[in-house]
């Protein structure tokens, strides 16, 4: 009995020793809104954010909760569209945002009058104590109405589903079920 009883002792170390720590990725979504100033007279025609005006949280959940709405919000600029990667392409609220690259999507309409463009991309966001985490986002303007300026703007972005490592419980845990029968099999065959 002693002797299975540091069996199942040094299988239970075996167990927690190879149990790997795993960080926590970033879920839920963020948005921005604000103002800006573009390459061209419409978004119809525009390839790039010259400046940006005044960008604001406006949505905020997951793990993005602890960022309060209306925050401001640090991007970089000047942006192009159709980009590769950037570093430190925005922060706020203790997260940094990674552009890993963007591509216009869709744009047209009449320029000056309806004129608009939606860029999509992807980028990874870390910070907080969260993991990075890949994040799908999109980035929406239209042309301001008469009278108006500057440029508006809509930016969103949502954490990618990705599946969470195991990091091998499932594995010690079959290791532990084969070991338990094994040591059965000797108990009942003895």
């Amino acid at each position: 009995m002693k002797k299975l009883t540091r069996i199942a002792g040094l299988v239970a170390m075996t167990f927690a020793c190879a149990q790997t720590l795993q960080a926590v990725p970033v879920t839920g979504a963020i948005g921005f809104t604000g103002g800006a100033t573009i390459d061209t007279s419409s978004m119809a025609t525009a390839t790039e954010v010259k400046s940006w005006i005044g960008p604001i949280v406006t949505l905020d959940s997951g793990a993005f909760s602890s960022v309060p709405l209306n925050t401001a919000v640090s991007i970089s600029s000047p942006w192009n569209f159709n980009s590769g990667a950037i570093s430190d392409f925005w922060t706020v609220g203790g997260f940094t945002f990674n552009l890993l690259g963007s591509v216009i999507e869709q744009q047209g309409g009449t320029p000056g009058v309806n004129g608009f463009v939606v860029v999509e991309g992807t980028g990874t966001v870390s910070g907080n104590g969260y993991s990075t985490t890949t994040l799908i986002w999109n980035f929406t303007s239209q042309d301001p109405k008469a009278g108006s300026n500057p440029d508006s703007w809509t930016f969103g972005a949502r954490a990618a589903s990705a599946d969470v490592p195991d990091g091998g419980a499932t594995v010690m845990l079959l290791g532990l079920a084969v070991s338990g029968l094994a040591l059965l099999k000797k108990k009942l065959m003895a």
